[in-house]
């Protein structure tokens, strides 16, 4: 039972923890495009973890006459995993700001490659269910910001950026867990010289779960980027979704 309660108390956080990467989603590159970030988490103005965040492109499916590709996010925890890996969604190539800032709900499959107890995939229906369960909420959006350019360095270049005011909450909401609200607030800067649009996003995340707090700041900024041949064998998408697998790992 207490693992269960466990699981339960991470899943309901880990619903909402990909509410960021909807940022790189809107009109999306050409499968076999590739970019690597450094990823950096910042408290009382110290960084005090720096990891790399990989993200790619690879060639999908029709689905009722529109092109779906799937968008690689990697490495990253998924439903209350210990591990962090390949993340990857199958969504359309063409989504625009709105569509992409629905990105969990807009995706037709979800696979996550976990490392210990094996990969698992979730039909558009399994997400439907988990995101019932956990009586999840969310806004996101994208809006202009003073000022409307930024000249920003990367990657050993300068962009001339688009600066947009980035604001996100995401509620939970779950039985027998505790409700928890993360409010996202910070600035995006995007440039269609970068093959995902964005040379760099800084935001502060606050966590709140009853009489619980928890402030970061998260900085994204790109490291580089290219093109190679993209696999053409279809990507393992393991397992059916299961809760109870996640539990007891079986």
């Amino acid at each position: 039972m207490r693992r269960l309660v466990v699981l339960l108390l991470l899943l309901a956080g880990a619903i909402s923890s990909p509410a960021q990467w909807q940022i790189f989603a809107e009109k999306l590159p050409k499968p076999g495009t590739w970019a690597r970030y450094q990823y950096e988490t910042i408290r009382e103005g110290k960084v005090v973890s720096k990891s790399e965040l990989s993200l790619s492109v690879r060639s999908g499916m029709d689905i009722d006459g529109k092109a779906y590709v799937w968008l690689t996010v990697e490495p990253v925890g998924w439903l209350g995993s210990r591990e962090r890996a390949a993340l990857r969604l199958l969504v359309r190539n063409d989504m625009d700001r709105a569509l992409a800032s629905r990105l969990i709900e807009n995706s037709a499959e979800i696979v996550f490659a976990n490392p210990v107890k094996g990969t698992y995939h979730m039909t558009r229906e399994d997400i439907a269910w988990v995101s019932k369960w956990a009586n999840l909420t969310y806004a996101s959006e994208l809006t202009a910001d003073s000022p409307a350019t930024e000249t920003v360095e990367a990657a050993g270049k300068s962009f001339v950026s688009e600066r947009l005011k980035m604001l996100a909450s995401t509620v939970t909401d779950p039985p027998v867990v505790a409700k928890q609200t993360i409010d996202f607030k910070g600035t995006v800067w995007r440039s269609d010289a970068t093959p995902f649009g964005v040379v760099r996003a800084e935001w502060v995340e606050k966590t709140t779960r009853q009489d619980r707090n928890r402030e970061e700041t998260r900085r994204l900024t790109l490291l580089t980027n290219g093109w190679e041949t993209p696999p053409t064998e279809p990507i393992d998408r393991g397992k059916e979704f299961s809760i109870w697998r996640l539990i007891f790992g079986r």
